[in-house]
């Protein structure tokens, strides 16, 4: 069966991580994506760990898809984006605002080559304002959006050890151009979205951790913390994470861990109250845990049916049960780092095929089938690699 979106080409202009995982989920859903890389490649080509020159962040992120080397400095590879373009459904890019349009092959430039073109742009903070121009990654994003501020330890700000800020980026992109080509199947014109990380993650951490903001006025009542609860708990052989959201989830909780006092006390008499209040039990539930074994306590949350996680490291996720059975990892065979093993997919469709159909390219390994589809004979081909434009 055919991916979801099978009938669509992605002319991908992006790298480094929020664009790139951006076409690597529509890729892994069956869109065709042609990335556009510079002569050096994408910096993530080093990125992660790396065997036989193949990197596993590179990987992760570009399989599915077909790589073509092109000079965006030279008019004639700008020439060659523009009839790319013309054959697309999509065109994306993650550039600094105003690089593409000194380039020419921005919004304005590549509707005009075809006009039912949808044009992604992701930017750092926005097209406009005193922060757009700035060279922006993401920790810089976890400053501005709230991020460093919520993983407070001890009065000082933290960070989240991930690039989570551009992979929420790149989660809002894929879904806004799904959206963009819903639209266009109505209207049969292209579009301009724009999706910026300080936004994508302004929307995404505001609901919870940004709540106080929400009324202009002083709230009835301020919000407790549930994330008191936000940290793994040591038990005599390992580490476990827990959350109850529920009163019954709580009082199981302390039934667990055979704190039957807790769950009776007035303070956690109902679910207002126990989100006010579990805080103040925290150091009391830490306790209860650190008296079993990683397989005992497990057994006593399950039979009490509260929410819990066991932490696994990366060994522990590939030999974990859940995972095996649901086949949610894949492996293949890379031509050059040999057996590789990688998520397969973030969703599934009854009646379309998703996952990984072929490993991340080689830089510029589809160039000349690309450039032939264009029109270009082998000789035009080999002109334009020994005039630098493409490679």
């Amino acid at each position: 069966m055919a991916g979801p979106l099978s009938d669509v080409t992605i002319l991908d202009l992006t790298s480094v991580i929020s664009g790139p995982l951006a076409t690597g989920i529509l890729a892994d859903q069956g869109a065709r994506v042609i990335k556009v890389e510079t002569i050096a490649g994408d910096t993530m080509r080093m990125g992660g760990a790396v065997k036989a020159g193949v990197s596993s962040l590179f990987s992760a992120m570009n399989r599915n898809k077909e790589s073509i080397v092109v000079n965006l400095q030279d008019p004639k590879g700008v020439a060659l984006i523009h009839k790319l373009a013309a054959k697309a459904d999509v065109c994306i890019q993650n550039y600094r605002p105003g690089v593409v349009e000194k380039l020419g092959v921005g919004f304005e430039d590549l509707r005009k080559t075809n006009p039912a073109l949808i044009y992604a742009s992701i930017s750092g903070m926005g097209a406009n304002g005193p922060y757009a121009g700035r060279r922006v990654y993401d920790p810089v994003i976890q400053a501005y959006a709230g991020f460093s501020a919520s993983q407070q330890d001890n009065g000082a700000p933290g960070m989240v050890k991930m690039m989570i800020c551009d992979k929420v980026t790149s989660l809002t992109m894929a879904q806004a151009i799904t959206a963009a080509l819903y639209q266009r199947k109505e209207s049969g014109k292209g579009q301009l979205v724009e999706v910026s990380m300080l936004e994508a993650c302004l929307y995404f951490i505001w609901p919870d951790r940004i709540s106080d903001q929400s009324f202009l006025g002083e709230p009835d009542r301020p919000g407790g913390d549930i994330t008191a609860l936000y940290r793994a708990h040591a038990t005599t052989d390992g580490h476990i994470t827990i959350m109850t959201l529920q009163l019954g989830e709580f009082q199981g909780l302390c039934r667990a861990i055979d704190r039957q006092d807790l769950a009776a006390d007035e303070r956690f008499s109902d679910l207002m109250s126990m989100h006010m209040n579990i805080g103040s039990v925290f150091g009391e539930l830490i306790e209860g845990i650190g008296r079993f074994s990683t397989a005992e306590i497990v057994e006593r949350l399950t039979k009490e049916d509260v929410p819990f996680g066991v932490v696994l490291d990366g060994d522990g996720i590939v030999n974990d049960a859940q995972v095996i059975s649901q086949d949610i990892l894949k492996t293949f065979e890379h031509g050059d780092a040999g057996m590789m093993r990688l998520v397969n997919r973030n969703s599934r469709f009854s009646d379309s095929e998703t996952g990984i159909r072929s490993p991340a390219p080689g830089l510029g390994e589809h160039t000349g089938a690309v450039l032939s589809e264009l029109g270009c004979t082998v000789e035009e081909i080999e002109d334009l690699k020994q005039q630098g434009v493409v490679r």
